[in-house]
């Protein structure tokens, strides 16, 4: 279709434009290339009735209207086509929807017009997506318009507050002010989108938490919510296979631990570290000093006639309660007959009992043993375990 050039004095932008914002620097961009070259394309414009007879509206083109104005021009290039109000928005749009430069919001507010001419799915067709994605770009504009305007302001790629940042603010759009502040903290801490999702999460679990989670970092978030949610776990029932998993991850985790503890550490430590580290462990020895007061507590109430005694395994030296009977480490049988300081070497014999028990048996005893599970087992030497105290 052939074009004419038409006064710019005769031309009107169109108020249901899909794009509200025309970026300065992209603006300059633009008619620095007019000038250059002139309008290589030209706009698209229907012509107006009423009492707007003889101007003409733009269907496509404002950019390059906005720049040719900008450079005072008189005329510009322009296809006049005869277009109903739908096909006029519908065109506007198809022609903005695919540029990188429209955000989000422009898209929705498009979309959003144009039901009043179509329905989703017909919407969905002509821009050549699913009906799930103009509903999920219609959700955005549900956010309060300050968080709107994040994504118009900044739209790029590499904007630090994106639109999967937007969607995932839905989840709390009862509290402005919350996601306000949010917005704040992904900028200043440069959070992804599963930062974000992680914190959300834990507001809505921990709502009387929520300050705390505002102001700490993610990293701290995801501490708390492992202490919050051991916490939690707590108050359900418990599971006999869920105290044998424990019970597991105890062991592993006192072994690491207790290969960390080099006292060296505080050679290399501020005066500030170290007090946050004897902070930490003070707190871990009042837990566990609780902890083992109930344990002794359950022994006593199942285990009758139970005594704290340590002793060492024989293998490989692992300091274990002989209620243990085998050593967690190796597996070896703890009362042995060779250490217990009733049996008679000399005679190969228990000197309580008088049952005859070859050296053999003695020092590798199996389950059929005597000294398997013997209530009379009397350890020859002290081990080097001894009780926690609290600390006042």
């Amino acid at each position: 279709m052939a074009s004419e050039n038409l006064s710019l004095d005769k031309i009107r932008p169109n108020e249901n434009q899909p794009r509200r914002t025309f970026y300065q620097e992209s603006l300059e961009e633009l008619a620095a290339s007019i000038k250059e070259r002139g309008v290589l394309q030209p706009i698209v414009v229907r012509p107006l009735t009423g009492k707007d007879k003889g101007f003409y509206q733009i269907v496509m083109g404002e950019r390059r209207y906005r720049a040719s104005k900008m450079l005072g021009m008189a005329t510009i290039p322009a296809i006049i086509r005869d277009l109903s109000d739908e096909d006029a928005a519908t065109d506007a749009l198809l022609e903005n929807y695919q540029r990188e430069d429209m955000n989000v919001i422009e898209k929705a507010r498009a979309i959003q017009g144009l039901l009043q001419h179509m329905s989703y799915e017909k919407i969905a067709k002509t821009l050549g997506v699913s009906e799930a994605t103009v509903r999920r770009t219609l959700e955005l504009l549900e956010l309060p318009i300050p968080i709107q305007q994040e994504l118009i302001q900044n739209p790029a790629k590499g904007a630090l507050f994106q639109e999967g940042h937007a969607r995932v603010l839905l989840g709390i759009n009862d509290d402005t002010a919350s996601q306000l502040r949010l917005v704040e903290k992904v900028k200043n801490e440069k959070l992804n989108i599963s930062d974000l999702e992680k914190i959300l999460t834990a507001i809505k679990q921990f709502p009387n938490k929520k300050e705390a989670f505002l102001r700490v970092s993610v990293g701290v978030t995801e501490q708390m919510l492992r202490s919050l949610g051991a916490r939690e776990e707590r108050k359900k029932p418990y599971k006999s296979q869920t105290a044998e998993q424990h019970l597991k991850s105890i062991e592993k985790q006192a072994s690491t631990l207790a290969d960390m503890m080099d006292d060296r550490i505080g050679e290399f430590l501020s005066a500030e570290q170290m007090n946050q580290l004897l902070a930490t462990t003070a707190e871990l020895q009042r837990d566990l000093e609780n902890f083992n007061t109930k344990i002794r507590d359950s022994l006593a109430t199942k285990d009758f006639g139970f005594r704290e005694v340590y002793i060492h395994c024989p293998l490989c030296g692992r300091v274990e309660l002989i209620g243990s009977v085998r050593c967690s480490v190796c597996w070896t049988i703890l009362r042995r007959c060779y250490d217990c300081g009733n049996y008679d070497r000399n005679f190969e014999k228990c000197g309580i009992t008088g049952a005859k028990i070859f050296v053999a048996e003695a020092e590798n005893p199996k389950e059929h043993s005597k000294s398997y599970r013997c209530p009379m087992y009397k350890p020859k030497f002290d081990t080097q375990a001894t009780r926690l105290k609290m600390v006042a």
